[in-house]
């Protein structure tokens, strides 16, 4: 029952919330489907990477960019944003995918932090630090989704649609070489899976996914600056599929649901709140390594 709670929530909430929630609501949702997106990485290519937030922000940046600059529709700018995304992360990360452990960690922070220093100081394309302002209201075919319950019933649907897109995969021949290649890359190789190639495209739709919570997440600030999307955010979202469970995409909504909630209520400690996300990776890593759904799951096996 438990891997329910997010979608009932996410049913119930406009029943008894104001704009304030449905605004959090928004954030949760929008956050959840780059956390999937980082299980593909983490999960199920066995490879932790800090640079999603970095890919989430080329997303947020070529929707803002697309639809202020060009006037493009903004379900044009959700292509965009996805082949932009995936165009930097393959393009860029590639190169490490055959590096390990600690190594790709350290490369994923070099790639985060190139994308920053690119959307900082390229002022010609990203305004630099003025950032890009007065993005208009998502809309579709015409309809405006200006309200906060409009827009946050757009962010639900995606969400879900992603999650459900995530489990084809996962279930599909492709989803059974990545956990392959996360057991065992030396047997996965001697029983035909391209390893190499395997990785790249797990970091492909990483990015993929990354871009299309990008693409929302301008439309729901209708603002972007290169500080939304520093190595901060690469944490908290690591965080996120880390606490939700080892390969458990349920786990990572419910885990979205819980720790992008509290966040909320963690913005006065400042950077001090990544002292708590940085304590909760620490746990889940010792104390439940394939995360909190897992383990209360294996709990419940041994009762």
């Amino acid at each position: 029952m438990i891997r329910l709670l997010p979608f009932v929530v996410a049913a119930l909430l406009p029943l008894v919330a104001n704009d304030y929630l449905l605004e959090i609501g928004s954030f949760v949702a929008i956050q959840s489907i780059s956390v999937i997106g980082l299980g593909y990485l983490t999960g199920f290519a066995g490879r932790i990477s800090l640079a999603q937030g970095g890919l989430y922000g080329i997303g947020a940046y070529t929707a803002a960019l697309l639809v202020t600059g060009a006037h493009c529709p903004p379900l044009l700018a959700l292509p965009a944003a996805i082949l932009a995304a995936v165009l930097v992360g393959t393009l860029l990360g590639s190169p490490a995918i055959r590096l390990s452990g600690l190594y790709f960690v350290m490369s994923t922070i070099g790639l985060q932090q190139i994308i920053w220093i690119v959307l900082m100081h390229w002022s010609s394309l990203t305004n630099g630090p003025m950032g890009v302002r007065e993005i208009p209201p998502l809309s579709v075919a015409g309809f405006a989704l200006a309200s906060p319950e409009r827009f946050y019933w757009a962010c639900v649907v995606f969400a879900a649609g992603s999650f459900f897109l995530a489990r084809r995969v996962v279930a599909s021949r492709f989803g059974l070489f990545l956990r392959a290649v996360s057991d065992d890359e030396l047997s996965a190789a001697t029983s035909g899976v391209r390893v190499v190639r395997t990785k790249v495209l797990a970091l492909a739709l990483s990015s993929a996914w990354a871009g299309a919570a990008g693409f929302l997440h301008a439309f729901f600030l209708r603002f972007v600056h290169p500080d939304m999307f520093t190595l901060d955010l690469s944490v908290v979202q690591l965080t996120m599929a880390m606490f939700g469970g080892y390969r458990s995409l349920d786990g990572m909504m419910i885990a979205t649901l819980i720790l992008g909630s509290a966040s909320e209520y963690l913005r006065p400690f400042g950077q001090f709140r990544l002292v708590v996300y940085g304590g909760i990776l620490l746990l889940t890593m010792m104390l439940a390594p394939r995360g909190i759904l897992p383990a209360l799951a294996g709990l419940r096996r041994r009762r």
